[in-house]
């Protein structure tokens, strides 16, 4: 087994990655509330099969966004980029903590979810730039645990947040990491 001190390279030579895994653990932590939270808005409205639809109307939200973002150039860095997608998420999500009709609530989960493939997309890219070129599958790795370490973690605290509060605490949670996040992401070295 090789035990040379390279093998967390991109973690320990670049510290603006360092910075770029924290933003990932960060925002994907709003990525696991949300999943709990639309889950509990659906069984507050005593229908817990709402909750399959919601998340598939965010998803297709996504969906559009990542084809809007991916059929343009974009002529501004990457890190404002970011920043923008994740106070947009924060402010998508905030929305969805507000008392909704179920058909008006299911309407704000398409443009919430608009900008989350945007922001996996831009990820992706900060990462490649980032990383040195034969650290790359590494820096991969390491973007690819922070994203599903956060979405752990982040369905874990709405958990423990349903056993006090209801479906708004969760989600408004959510929109906090992602600001938070996006904070963040705006101060990332400029890429």
């Amino acid at each position: 087994m090789d035990s040379s001190p390279d093998r967390a390279a991109p973690v320990a030579t670049r510290c603006g990655f360092v910075a770029l895994i924290g933003v990932i653990l960060c925002y994907s932590l709003a990525f696991g509330l949300i999943e709990i939270g639309l889950a509990a808005y659906a069984s507050e409205q005593n229908n817990p099969a709402l909750a399959g639809v919601l998340l598939g109307l965010m998803s297709a939200g996504s969906a559009v966004g990542g084809l809007a973002y991916g059929s343009r150039g974009w002529h501004f860095p990457l890190t404002r980029q970011f920043a923008t997608m994740l106070a947009l998420m924060g402010a998508g999500l905030l929305v969805l903590a507000f008392p909704w009709a179920t058909w008006a609530f299911a309407t704000w989960c398409v443009f919430a979810g608009v900008v989350m493939a945007p922001a996996l997309i831009i990820q992706s890219m900060l990462v490649a730039k980032t990383a040195r070129a034969e650290h790359v599958t590494e820096a991969f790795t390491w973007s690819a645990s922070a994203l599903l370490s956060g979405v752990g973690m982040g369905v874990a605290a709405g958990g423990v947040l349903l056993e006090y509060f209801r479906s708004p605490a969760v989600l408004a949670t959510a929109a906090g990491a992602a600001l938070l996040a996006a904070a963040g992401a705006g101060l990332l070295k400029r890429a």
